[in-house]
């Protein structure tokens, strides 16, 4: 990946931007709308990966004293957790390291942590992000409303403009 320390000046860069991305087709068509209609040399691009597994379920798995005959908990639980996220955080990387490779894309991956809106508005806040692009799954209205949506949260919360591209 063409990464740049990120001790390095960043005064050649025009903007910053940050895209969240996972393991999800909508991600990756957030990416190349991005790459095809944003991206400019000058821009230093952040990829942002945030887990979906929450610190309560890892908490409580290796809290556990006892274990179900299923290995539902304890130390096995926790340790199958961690790996599993580290595995998928090691692909999305891959992954989107060998696209922003391909494409001259100048920037970094990083990891969020917490809900991905929140760990998203933080990181842009850290990064000094001026733009935020996000894919969305495109939940119905309802769901929207029991589930929360990861978009909508950064559209209400984001200090800087935010981009959802939403694949019809």
């Amino acid at each position: 990946m063409m990464a740049v320390d990120s001790r390095a000046d960043m005064s050649k860069f025009r903007a910053i931007v940050l895209i969240a991305v996972d393991d999800s087709e909508p991600a990756e068509f957030a990416f190349n709308w991005y790459r095809d209609f944003i991206h400019k040399p000058e821009y230093y691009t952040v990829l942002l990966h945030c887990t979906d597994q929450n610190d309560q379920e890892i908490r409580d798995a290796s809290s556990s004293t006892r274990r179900e005959s299923n290995g539902s908990q304890g130390p096995g639980r926790t340790a199958k957790i961690i790996k599993e996220m580290s595995e998928r955080m090691k692909r999305i990387e891959e992954k989107f390291g060998h696209l922003m490779e391909i494409n001259g894309i100048v920037g970094k991956i990083r990891k969020g942590k917490g809900k991905p809106g929140e760990a998203i508005v933080k990181a842009a806040n850290e990064e000094g992000a001026t733009m935020i692009v996000t894919g969305t799954r495109g939940l119905s209205k309802l769901k929207r409303a029991f589930l929360g949506s990861v978009s909508d949260y950064v559209v209400h919360n984001s200090p800087v403009p935010v981009i959802t591209c939403r694949r019809h």
